[in-house]
C-alpha cells in the first residue's frame, strides 16, 4: 500500500507526497486541508529536510546506559588505548545492547545511513563484528549500516592482519587502520597490508589519521599513491585528518587536488578541541567531505551526541557560514540525498518545525517525524502516538 504525506512544506509551498515500495511516485501541490484516507498523514506544514548520514561512529564502544566511568586526559595514544581496553572490558551491557541503543538514538535524530568502525584484534577476535552484524540485520530497512573492520590497537602494533582478514571474509565492508606512522611506526608496511586486503576483498578503505602536521600530510600523500595503484578511486576515506588544519593553505591545496582526482574522501567529526581540515577550502577544491559523530560518551570523551543536524550546525558556526547559500550548502556534508523530494528517489526524509533549510541548520529543531521509505519510523510525533490524521 502507498504512503501519502499531506501538507509537507518544501520551501514555501505545501506538497502531497506519495511513496510506493520506498520511492517517491507522486509529488503534487497540496492546498486541501482534509486528510481523508487511512494511509494519509498530515504534516501540518512542517518543513521537509533530507535524511542524514553519520559517516564515522563506533557502535560498539559508547557507555550510554552504563554507570559513570572516570577518565584521564589523553597523554599518549598507546596509554589511551590501554585505558580504553580496560574500560570496555568493565562494561556490563553487551555489544549488541550498546549498538541497539545508539542506533535507536540515531534514528530518532534522523540518521538513516551510518558507517561504524568495529574493533577487531587478536584478543577480541570477531566478537564485536559478529554482534554488530546481527544488529545490522535487525535495523535493515531503517538504517543502512557500513562496517569498517578496525584494528584500534594498530594493525602492525597488535599483529592484527590475520584477524582483519577474517573480518573481511565474515562480511565487513571496509578495511580500517589507524595512524600508520605514529602508532604502527611503518607507513609503507601498514598501508601495503590495508590495500592488499582491500584489493583481495574488493572493499573500501577508511583510515583513522590523528598524526599531526607533515607526518599526517605525508601519510595522506601515500594513501593517494596506494589508491591509484590499487585502482580504488571513489572507495577510500581518511578520517579526522587533523594535519590538514595544521599546515599551510598551499600545502592543503596541492594535496587537495590529488584527493579530488582520485576521489578520496575526508571525514571529520568537527572537533572543537583541536585543528581540523578547512572544509571550505577542501569543498572549493572539489574534495568530498563528510561528517560523523565519532566519540559519544566513551573512553575518549564524556561528551558527544548522535545529532547530525547539530553537527552540521557546529560546522557552520565554526566555519563562519552565515549567508543563506552557505547554510543550505552545509547539508551536502551530512547527506547524499536531494534537498527536495524527487520522483524515483528514496522517500527518506525528516519533518521539522523551521522556517527554511537555513533556519534548520542554525537552530537544530526537534525531529517531529523521521520517515524511511515513505513510512514513519521515529520522531517526537511518532513517539507520542500521533495517528495518521495527526491527532492523538
Amino acid at each position: 500500500m502507498s504512503s501519502i504525506w499531506r501538507r509537507v512544506r518544501v520551501g514555501r509551498q505545501l506538497y502531497k507526497l506519495t511513496a510506493e515500495q520506498g520511492l517517491f511516485t507522486k509529488i503534487e501541490e497540496d492546498e486541501d486541508n482534509k486528510v481523508t484516507f487511512e494511509n494519509e498523514i498530515d504534516a501540518e506544514g512542517l518543513l521537509y529536510i533530507p535524511a542524514l548520514s553519520d559517516m564515522h561512529c563506533h557502535l560498539d564502544k559508547h557507555f550510554i546506559g552504563e554507570t559513570w566511568r572516570s577518565r584521564k586526559a589523553i597523554d599518549s595514544l598507546p596509554k589511551q588505548l590501554e585505558r580504553e581496553k580496560k574500560l570496555l572490558a568493565s562494561l556490563e551491557g553487551s555489544v549488541m545492547d550498546r549498538a541497539r541503543k545508539l542506533l535507536q538514538l540515531m534514528l530518532e535524530k534522523g540518521t538513516t545511513h551510518i558507517r561504524t568502525h568495529v574493533d577487531v584484534d587478536p584478543e577480541l577476535g570477531l566478537t564485536h563484528l559478529e554482534a554488530i552484524k546481527q544488529v545490522r540485520d535487525e535495523f535493515q530497512g531503517k538504517v543502512k549500516i557500513e562496517i569498517v573492520a578496525f584494528p584500534q590497537q594498530g594493525l602492525l602494533r597488535s599483529k592484527s592482519y590475520e584477524v582483519l582478514k577474517e573480518a573481511m571474509e565474515e562480511g565487513a565492508d571496509l578495511v580500517g587502520a589507524v595512524d600508520p606512522g605514529g602508532l604502527d611506526r611503518h607507513i609503507e608496511s601498514s598501508l601495503e597490508h590495508v590495500f592488499e586486503l582491500a584489493t583481495t576483498y574488493k572493499s573500501g578503505v577508511d583510515i583513522h589519521l590523528h598524526d599531526p602536521g607533515h607526518l599526517g600530510l605525508y601519510t595522506i600523500d601515500k594513501v593517494v599513491d596506494y589508491t591509484k595503484e590499487a585502482r580504488l578511486q571513489g572507495h577510500v576515506s581518511v578520517s579526522h585528518a587533523y594535519c590538514l588544519g595544521q599546515v599551510s593553505e598551499e600545502a592543503v591545496a596541492k594535496l587537495g587536488r590529488r584527493l579530488k582526482k582520485h576521489r578520496i574522501s575526508i571525514l571529520s567529526s568537527v572537533p572543537i578541541d583541536r585543528p581540523m581540515p578547512n572544509v571550505t577550502q577542501l569543498a572549493a577544491l572539489g574534495v568530498n567531505v563528510k561528517l560523523g559523530t565519532d566519540n559519544i560518551l566513551d573512553a575518549w570523551s564524556p561528551f558527544g551526541n548522535v545529532d547530525m543536524l547539530a553537527r552540521l550546525s557546529r560546522l557552520a558556526e565554526r566555519s563562519n557560514w552565515v549567508e543563506d547559500d552557505q547554510l543550505v550548502r552545509a547539508f551536502r556534508f551530512a547527506t547524499n540525498d536531494s534537498l527536495v523530494p524527487m520522483l524515483g528517489e528514496r522517500a527518506d526524509f525528516l519533518l521539522v518545525s523551521a522556517l527554511n533549510l537555513e533556519h534548520a541548520v542554525a537552530t537544530v529543531p526537534t525531529r517531529e517525524w523521521v520517515v524511511v521509505g515513505g513510512k514513519a519510523v521515529a520522531g517526537s510525533r511518532y513517539e507520542t502516538g500521533m495517528s495518521t490524521s495527526g491527532k492523538k
